[in-house]
């Protein structure tokens, strides 16, 4: 047997209506431009360059957009080196598929897409702007819906689109260790490794590859921690003068809001970022039944329950405040604290 073959539905429930007439809207179009969101994590590169792989082998004629930065350890995904950076041209007939994006302004503030759009995402704040929307809030990435769009499509995954699919799943499952790991992704990712995804040169590519100044920004920032609610909540900011003395890159250290999380007794972790325009993008994690995506949207942002983002566009100290005075407010309700508001100061843990 092919193990590149899409199987049969066994174990897979079946797909909602709007998967159909997105394969429909696939068959019958031959231009297609795929979208995906700024600062592309391992999810959005891995699941566009895998639809993007899947189209070719339909035929298709197909461009990559996304605003970019893309980080360098994911530049061994392949097809990566045909993605646009700046907001591409409209062409006639063209359809444009939003993958891994909330909304437009995900992708870029001044790009509006001409033609025909199909919205792909598993976000739960996702705005559905697209003519066809399929928002699946269970799928553990968008990876994965990317995978079971390749099999309602019956097109071979070849072993590049296995290793694009494996990357985003992994990367947005955090190394299969979130709570978002469900029987569908490992079910999902096995038959990609069938296809020839290679899991530990996949996850040594991802997770073991840091520049020296992103070893050095994560050390600073677990010197200067700040622990709230008797070490419930921890955060920290990385300011621009940070960035610039490692180097000037502006990313932080993928996972370093996830890691913070990983610390004993810490339920809700958060890592404040001042950008090169000095607005404040703010990066939210938690464990358990503390529901950041709730805090994401006061914040005017969105994600998951245990993961979450939202960006400010004002001057950094004063959003960064006035975040943290929303965190305090539901953090001590949620905690049972009510006088934690008032109470709540940057302590060092115990030695």
């Amino acid at each position: 047997m092919n193990p590149s073959a899409p199987k049969s539905n066994n174990g897979w429930p079946s797909e909602p209506p709007v998967v159909e007439e997105i394969c429909r809207v696939i068959r019958a179009n031959s231009r297609f431009l795929i979208c995906g969101h700024a600062r592309p994590d391992g999810d959005c590169l891995g699941s566009c360059l895998g639809l993007y792989g899947i189209l070719q082998e339909m035929g298709k004629t197909v461009r990559f957009f996304t605003p970019g930065p893309i980080q360098e350890f994911f530049h061994f995904l392949p097809n990566i080196e045909h993605t646009i950076t700046t907001p591409p041209q409209p062409i006639e007939g063209e359809i444009v598929i939003y993958v891994d994006c909330g909304d437009f302004d995900r992708v870029d503030e001044l790009y509006r897409p001409a033609g025909f759009v199909i919205n792909i995402d598993h976000h739960l704040s996702n705005a559905t702007f697209g003519a066809l929307n399929w928002v699946d809030t269970e799928a553990a990435a968008a990876g994965e819906q990317i995978y079971r769009l390749a099999r309602a499509l019956e097109v071979p995954i070849s072993r590049n689109v296995a290793t694009c699919l494996f990357t985003a799943i992994m990367a947005d499952t955090g190394g299969f260790r979130f709570s978002n790991t469900d029987q569908n992704a490992f079910r999902a990712v096995a038959h990609l490794v069938e296809c020839g995804a290679n899991p530990a040169a996949i996850a040594e590519a991802v997770f073991e590859n840091r520049k020296p100044q992103a070893v050095w920004i994560t050390g600073h920032i677990y010197q200067t921690l700040k622990y709230e609610f008797d070490g419930r909540f921890v955060w920290n900011e990385m300011r621009r003068d940070l960035y610039e003395a490692a180097g000037g890159d502006e990313f932080e250290p993928e996972g370093l809001c996830s890691d913070m999380r990983a610390i004993a007794g810490v339920e809700v972790s958060v890592l404040f970022h001042e950008t090169p325009e000095g607005w404040c993008r703010i990066g939210l994690r938690s464990k358990g039944k503390v529901n950041v995506s709730e805090l994401a949207r006061m914040l005017g942002g969105g994600g998951h329950h245990n993961a979450s983002g939202a960006y400010v566009k004002e001057p950094y100290e004063s959003a960064r405040d006035r975040a943290l005075e929303t965190i305090r407010a539901y953090l001590a309700a949620r905690f049972e604290q009510p006088d934690a508001l008032t109470a709540a100061t940057a302590v060092a843990p115990k030695e």
